[in-house]
């Protein structure tokens, strides 16, 4: 399956493709059911491992969804998922975990909700510290559509890429928070590395998506 998606993509001129979602299935009401794999994380870790580097043989970059704990229809936008560390990692970091170390994604994208009260595209403990620091991941951290809302705090937590864009106030108050000292420079200087990096990967002049 993942090498005949990244054969279409290729006919299509698409560089990344957006999945797959490998959240666990938790209620029959999931609207996202129909992309995700499994309510088991070992399952749903197996077969995303094996769809990724299908999809990535053809030189098409997969973006695992949705990372992490956006496993409800109910207020799933903005509910905050409140959860101790061991059933995180043991449920529902498990499956993200096979598939970031064992197929090299080169995109992950990050979810809409909230975990223990913290925005997932701001969470510096997921982003930096388990997704890269113990994970090895290398590749591109991309929000989900319009799920960023503080941008400043999401690349201090190390996402690389808000989507959709163009994001010009946003990208002002990234220039305001490095300017009094609020934000790193070398945070956005590596995420924008990061972006080109992804961008040269895929051998396009363009990437779109899909």
């Amino acid at each position: 399956m993942g090498e005949a998606l990244g054969d279409e993509c290729r006919a299509m001129n698409i560089a990344v493709l957006l999945g797959p979602g490998i959240n666990l299935k938790r209620s029959p009401l999931g609207g996202r059911n129909f992309e995700y794999f499994s309510e088991d994380p070992l399952l749903a870790g197996v077969l995303a491992t094996a769809w990724v580097r299908g999809l990535q043989s053809r030189n098409v970059g997969a973006s695992l969804k949705h990372f992490a704990v956006n496993n409800q229809e109910t207020d799933r936008l903005r509910v905050s998922a409140d959860i101790d560390e061991r059933t995180l990692r043991e449920m529902y970091l498990s499956a993200f975990k096979r598939v970031v170390t064992q197929a090299r994604p080169w995109t992950v994208m990050s979810a809409y909700n909230k975990i223990n009260g913290v925005y997932a595209s701001q969470h510096h403990w997921l982003l930096t510290e388990v997704l890269r620091n113990e994970w090895g991941f290398e590749g591109v951290l991309v929000s989900d559509w319009g799920a960023v809302a503080d941008r400043v705090a999401a690349v201090a937590a190390g996402l690389d890429l808000t989507m959709p864009g163009p994001d010009d106030t946003g990208d002002e108050e990234l220039a305001k928070a490095v300017a009094d000292g609020r934000l790193d420079p070398a945070l956005v200087a590596q995420a924008a590395d990061r972006v080109r990096a992804l961008v040269e990967k895929a051998g396009a002049p363009h990437v779109r998506r899909l």
